[in-house]
């Protein structure tokens, strides 16, 4: 049996090599159980890695202010993985994406916060005044405003790293996307809370990646459903 060229042999470990800097997305294409294994151990890095810089942000814009840009520059990284092009350079990618994203990720996304923290506060009230009917009638619409403000917080980092319009048009469109997809936004809270419960009981891997796969989640299920919308916009 002839021996395989050199240069054949150089070319296929490139091959593989770049094959194993892939993502789940091209995870067929990836030879042996220990190139997937790679594959699968560089998604878990990634999520951790991106966790991180998440919280670094969100902490460094005081919460309110870095939340937002936080988000957005995570769920532009997470996207990178669903699309097989996970990036090379996390670091300077997520924080170039930060700064960029700022000022109208902030705009955006802090009135939301605002009134999750103000039904938050009323809720605490309303429960240390008894259970009367009134109480609990004022009690399930706080709830609901509550919730609706987390659906479109939900929302808002996929918007954002989908579209370039300005802060404004945007947070518009984001207000009144609960509104326009029930199933959607559905999908999205169930996806959160089911997590969130999860991380509750398991806390180190909630410090690891509480937020980086609620975040890839909701944003696969987000896409979908702006896919549809740009969809029809085209055809219109």
């Amino acid at each position: 049996m002839a021996e395989r060229n050199p240069d054949d042999r150089r070319r296929e470990r490139d091959k593989a090599r770049m094959r194993l800097e892939g993502s789940p997305a091209d995870i067929s294409e990836v030879p042996g159980w220990t190139g997937r294994l790679m594959v699968w151990m560089r998604v878990v890095a990634h999520l951790v890695a991106i966790q991180l810089m998440m919280i670094a942000g969100t902490v460094l814009g005081l919460v309110i202010v870095g939340l937002g840009p936080a988000t957005v520059a995570g769920a532009g990284l997470l996207r990178r993985i669903v699309d097989g092009d996970p990036s090379d350079a996390l670091w300077g990618d997520f924080w170039r994406a930060y700064r960029a994203e700022l000022p109208r990720a902030a705009i955006v996304t802090a009135p939301f916060m605002g009134v999750i923290a103000l039904a938050w506060y009323e809720l605490l009230v309303l429960l240390a005044y008894g259970g009367d009917m009134v109480t609990t009638i004022l009690s399930g619409a706080v709830i609901a405003l509550g919730a609706y403000a987390v659906a479109c917080l939900g929302y808002a980092p996929h918007v954002l790293r989908r579209y370039e319009d300005p802060a404004v048009r945007t947070l518009r469109f984001v207000a009144v996307a609960p509104l326009l997809s029930p199933l959607t936004a559905l999908g999205c809270a169930i996806t959160v809370i089911a997590l969130t419960v999860i991380g509750i009981k398991f806390i180190p891997v909630m410090l690891l990646i509480g937020l980086s796969v609620p975040l890839l989640l909701t944003g696969l299920i987000v896409d979908r459903w702006l896919d549809k919308v740009d969809a029809r916009g085209a055809v219109a």
